[in-house]
């Protein structure tokens, strides 16, 4: 692989024999890559956070209707 640099940038090169401008700047791969991650695990938390709501909204209610069992039965 000929590569050339691109002119005001230092981390584009050119591939000489197809043309195609190649990123050899491993840190910024590395931050995209670390981003997509987070951005799954936030992802994953909200799905566990939601659901930890939906239980305890169901439990409050089971809860509230023993209640009203337990006050209309005396």
């Amino acid at each position: 692989m000929n590569l050339q640099p691109v002119e005001g940038y230092k981390h584009l090169f050119r591939d000489r024999e197809t043309g195609a401008i190649l990123n050899v700047n491993t840190d910024a791969s590395l931050g995209i890559k670390y981003a997509k991650q987070n951005r799954q695990r936030v992802k994953e938390q909200l799905e566990t956070n939601t659901n930890d709501i939906n239980s305890i909204k169901d439990e409050l209610t089971e809860i509230k209707t023993m209640l009203r069992t337990l006050v209309n039965g005396k």
